[in-house]
């Protein structure tokens, strides 16, 4: 048990250094080229055989398999094999024929890979796995499935910090507090509305002194007309985002509802004001 905890130990470790050392490959190497996306759900990667490393130390790769989606035309250096060239200067026909610059499955072409995005198949293979599994896990959240324990979104927080994906982390910290305004953590058992004002005071204070604390966070998420291609430029601020829409939305709905006779007044005003500060209205 101790070799299998260590072996797993320096895998993660092997993991976190890549970015930093990149692994030289050999010819006929197979290896992983990562893309990853900010919103992890749009994260692509190839997986090719390496035919030649050019001078720059860049890999031109046969393709084997692929993830659709990402333009690999931003990254990928297409080379026509069709006419015999070893050149790391695609010909002309070369850009022709890849039109489709989401689509690697010509096989009359290769392509020139950026050698800092490559690394070890299993290492590759095993990244990609973990991100869209923890993605998976705030996504269950999102969509308030039900039997979610915090326990859970606490394990996917450090499966992030492992991979180094932290930025999620602040999304997730928002997501606990909303599990935590849905039911009794040491019961389990849901709580009533009017018992759940309380813990979304706490909550939504975190998000005010989070939006308070990034000014340019808070413009982003207050902008009716989002820019979107902003908000994933980096994964903090696409979590965030999407994290603080649905927690205040969740919110408000409740703070609309009309059983809540029972909760104490001063909470339930508190929310309202909070609320209010966070753009809703309450006025008839």
């Amino acid at each position: 048990m101790k070799n299998l905890k260590l072996s797993l130990v320096v895998f993660i470790l092997s993991i976190l250094s890549f970015s930093a050392q990149a692994k030289v490959f050999a010819l006929n190497d197979t290896i992983f080229i990562g893309f990853p996306a900010s919103n992890i759900k749009d994260d692509a990667y190839i997986i090719g055989i390496v035919r030649k490393v050019t001078e720059s130390g860049d890999y031109q790769i046969a393709v084997r398999d692929f993830v659709e989606g990402h333009d690999y035309g931003i990254s990928c250096q297409p080379i026509d094999i069709g006419v015999g060239t070893t050149s790391t200067t695609a010909p002309s026909n070369g850009w022709e024929i890849w039109q489709d610059t989401k689509d690697l499955s010509n096989k009359q072409l290769e392509f020139i890979v950026p050698a800092d995005k490559a690394m070890k198949l299993s290492t590759g293979q095993f990244l990609f796995i973990e991100r869209y599994n923890i993605y998976i896990v705030y996504s269950r959240w999102k969509s308030d499935a039900p039997v979610m324990p915090v326990e859970q979104l606490e394990i996917a927080q450090d499966r992030a910090r492992k991979i180094n994906m932290e930025a999620i982390n602040p999304a997730f910290d928002i997501a606990i507090l909303s599990r935590l305004s849905s039911y009794d953590s040491l019961t389990g058992r849901p709580l009533y509305l009017f018992e759940s004002i309380k813990p979304l005071t706490n909550m939504l204070d975190k998000v005010s002194k989070i939006l308070n604390e990034d000014p340019k966070l808070d413009k982003l998420w207050r902008t009716k007309n989002r820019d979107w291609r902003k908000t994933e430029e980096d994964m903090r601020t696409y979590f965030l985002i999407d994290a603080i829409d649905k927690v205040v939305s969740d919110a408000y709905y409740i703070a609309t509802e009309p059983d809540l006779d029972k909760a104490d007044p001063k909470d339930l005003r508190k929310l309202k004001q909070q609320l209010e500060f966070l753009g809703y209205s309450f006025s008839s």
